[in-house]
């Protein structure tokens, strides 16, 4: 008896931090009660283990919700800070968060600047495939790296290398009809480098299998292609550049 009144005050406790915004709060209690007894009723341990739950998805949406709205007034201030003197490296942080931030379009149109600025496209090939291939449908995607190639290369022979560079990374990522749709149009192509055939026949191969059934797309949780050497992560791409352009002004 004396058990079910320290629960029940706990959980009205509990309850008035909730009704407060208080989540973490009334988390520690509602995990306080389920440690501190071990003889619990299977309905009342369910219960106390749902609340758990409910509130640390609240506390986890809470910070995503402030780490994207952060983001978003840092990418806005980089870019005010801009003007017209962006360097290379500054397109490609705000490139790299933006498509942290899911904003695939956006992202794609900074990474095509930053090459017109003179940066390679095989550093940031990775998430501009997963940019294309969020953006189109396996059908649409060879219009789009056809121009995007064309727009980043003169050479015919570069042109395809980035084209199959591009249907190679989103054949790793899980986009295997996007890959092949690429990949089919390439095999086209007479007179390639031996190089470049080896690698458009190993994609093929390993694309055959699976031609049949798609893959998932890669949840927003995949990770970020792996940054440029002078950064750790995306998070301090922004937080660098953040620094820098507030303290300019």
């Amino acid at each position: 008896m004396r058990g079910k009144v320290a629960r029940a005050l706990i959980r009205n406790e509990a309850d008035a931090y909730r009704a407060q915004g208080l989540q973490e709060e009334a988390l520690a209690l509602f995990r306080k009660a389920l440690a501190s007894s071990t003889d619990l009723p299977a309905d009342v341990k369910a219960s106390i283990e749902l609340e758990i739950h409910q509130i640390e998805g609240e506390l986890a949406a809470a910070g995503l919700e402030e780490s994207q709205q952060l983001a978003e007034e840092q990418i806005a201030v980089i870019r005010q800070g801009w003007s017209e003197n962006a360097t290379v490296d500054e397109f490609v942080v705000c490139a790299h968060s933006l498509h942290a931030l899911g904003r695939h379009g956006e992202a794609l149109l900074e990474f095509r600047k930053s090459i017109q600025k003179g940066y390679s496209p095989h550093r940031v090939i990775g998430p501009m495939a997963d940019c294309l291939a969020r953006l189109h449908e396996p059908r649409q995607v060879l219009e789009a790296v056809n121009d995007l190639s064309a727009e980043m290369a003169r050479s015919t022979k570069e042109r395809f290398n980035i084209a199959l560079a591009l249907a190679e990374q989103m054949g790793k990522t899980g986009n295997g009809e996007h890959a092949a749709a690429v990949a089919r149009h390439l095999a086209g192509f007479k007179g390639l480098p031996k190089d470049y055939q080896v690698r458009l026949d190993a994609l093929l191969k390993e694309l055959k299998p699976s031609k049949s059934s798609s893959k998932p797309a890669p949840s927003p949780e995949t990770p970020t292609p792996a940054a440029p050497p002078a950064f750790r992560s995306i998070s301090e791409w922004i937080r660098k550049a953040f620094s820098s352009f507030t303290a300019r002004r």
